[in-house]
């Protein structure tokens, strides 16, 4: 019998392991937090804290604390956020890659169009970003890719709740944008949330990459398209991984249900050691 109980131990770790690998595979950034900064822990896409921003002790590890409890005076760039500047490898033409993080959002702060994933010159109507992952409300995201001439928005209603950790993740694959949520608003379940724009929503290649701008954690840029217009998220952030290929919506349920990157190395034998941490609850 201990005999039996150990080779399945064994045959359940080495499940596990692959598993892990495929998740893995493709991975470009991970910002985890952990080590007090906001550099890219697998990477070379390392970002800063601007304006106080920092890492703060969480439920697991380390997180991106965000403090703006009101938005910053309109055209003042004060507001607390994450700058990681771009790279060849952020900047994805194809429309092949994908972004998942982790998000606790404080009593209004979900504010109009504050992002918590943002790349582009502003939020505003027109082709004017390559990705946004935005609160409109404590309930509400939008999302959406930009190709030359037509702004692929979507929007979702009554999708996270305030003051809890909330799973997000934006799947591009070429031909249609996907959001997934995993909160209490969807009684714990991975959704792909309706949407009067359609979720997953269409989109057309090449898409605009803005290779001059950042990507930005905790901001969303000219809100309604006016220079200087930004609104900041107040709240945490946290586990924030970029891919060069679109997830499987199993892969997205395997991060929401606690499948954590913590960190990855590319060991001598070419294989990945990854490890893990629990679901944030």
């Amino acid at each position: 019998m201990k005999q039996i109980c150990l080779f399945f131990i064994l045959a359940l770790m080495v499940f596990s392991a692959n598993s892990y690998a495929e998740l893995a595979d493709g991975l470009v950034s991970v910002w985890n937090f952990d080590d007090g900064s906001a550099n890219d822990s697998i990477g070379s896409n390392d970002g800063e804290f601007v304006n106080g921003a920092s890492a703060e002790a969480a439920e697991f590890g380390m997180a991106l604390n965000l403090d703006n409890p009101e938005n910053p005076a309109t055209g003042e760039n004060t507001g607390q956020y994450v700058a990681i500047p771009s790279s060849a490898s952020l900047e994805k033409e194809d429309g092949i890659f994908s972004v998942s993080l982790w998000v606790y959002v404080r009593t209004g702060g979900g504010r109009n169009h504050a992002a918590m994933f943002f790349k582009g010159d502003k939020v505003g109507w027109g082709d004017h970003f390559m990705v946004r992952m935005c609160t409109t409300s404590d309930t509400n995201m939008t999302w959406g890719s930009c190709w030359e001439g037509s702004e692929g928005w979507f929007a979702t209603n009554d999708v996270y709740a305030v003051e809890e950790w909330v799973h997000v993740a934006y799947v591009v694959n070429g031909t249609e944008a996907t959001a997934y949520v995993t909160s209490s608003a969807t009684d714990g379940d991975t959704v792909v949330p309706p949407s009067g724009q359609s979720n997953p929503r269409s989109i057309e290649t090449p898409i605009l990459t803005f290779p001059e701008r950042p990507v930005e954690l905790g901001v969303g840029r000219q809100v309604g398209g006016n220079a200087g217009n930004d609104f900041w998220l107040d709240g945490m952030i946290d586990e924030v991984y970029f891919w060069e290929r679109a997830l499987s919506e199993d892969e997205v349920k395997e991060l929401a249900g606690g499948a954590l990157l913590g960190s990855v190395a590319v060991e001598a034998q070419g294989k990945l050691a990854t490890t893990w941490a629990h679901i944030k609850k």
